[in-house]
């Protein structure tokens, strides 16, 4: 039997769904227009409060709607690979095919200053630094490698975004950033007395 108390929380979860797909809608619609919690809310049928209640603020939406648009990348058979190297590949090229085909994102890392927190730390990030670790670079600071690829993945998409690049050259990017990564790792950790500033 299903008590109120339960159907409360399926109705909340079904309009706080509700809310993230009026915002990827919009964005995906009118990426050159605002995204103001008014035209979200009007959008998913339901009163502003509900948007702040259910979901939070503009920056818990852009989270929420960025993070639905990459959900299942790292289950995918490609991410499964043996070799560390080809796994963070694979994981890296799914993650900017989603971002190429999907056009809510030029409006992210347009519109949201915080874009870069969704692929540095909770995709990105981790992913680079699993697969670095798997490789067996004990003698680098990994973390520190991850997050400076991870940076320059997330500068690459900004550029993209401005039109600066086009997707081919993001790709490119994307690949040769995980590929130099790799080629540092390897060197730090084959000279642990070099000057390389990753040795641990």
């Amino acid at each position: 039997m299903t008590t109120s108390a339960g159907l409360r929380e399926r109705g909340k979860r079904r309009r706080r769904e509700r809310i993230l797909d009026a915002a990827a809608e919009l964005l995906r619609e009118q990426p050159d227009q605002p995204l103001t919690v008014e035209r979200i809310a009007e959008r998913a049928e339901v009163a502003v409060t509900t948007v702040f209640n259910l979901v939070g603020t503009r920056d818990h939406i852009w989270a929420g709607v960025a993070e639905r648009a990459f959900a299942g990348l790292s289950e995918s058979p490609a991410a499964q690979a043996q070799d560390p190297q080809d796994r963070a590949r694979a994981i890296v090229n799914a993650v900017i095919k989603r971002v190429v085909d999907d056009t809510l994102f030029r409006a992210v890392f347009r519109g949201w200053d915080q874009s870069a927190n969704v692929l540095e730390h909770d995709l990105i990030g981790d992913v680079l630094y699993a697969c670095l670790r798997d490789a067996g670079f004990d003698r680098v600071h990994i973390g520190r490698l991850s997050a400076l690829t991870a940076a320059g993945l997330v500068g690459a998409c900004h550029q993209w975004a401005a039109g600066l690049i086009g997707d081919r050259q993001l790709r490119m990017r994307a690949r040769d950033l995980v590929d130099l990564a790799f080629v540092a790792a390897r060197a730090a950790n084959d000279d642990p007395n070099a000057r390389w500033g990753l040795n641990k």
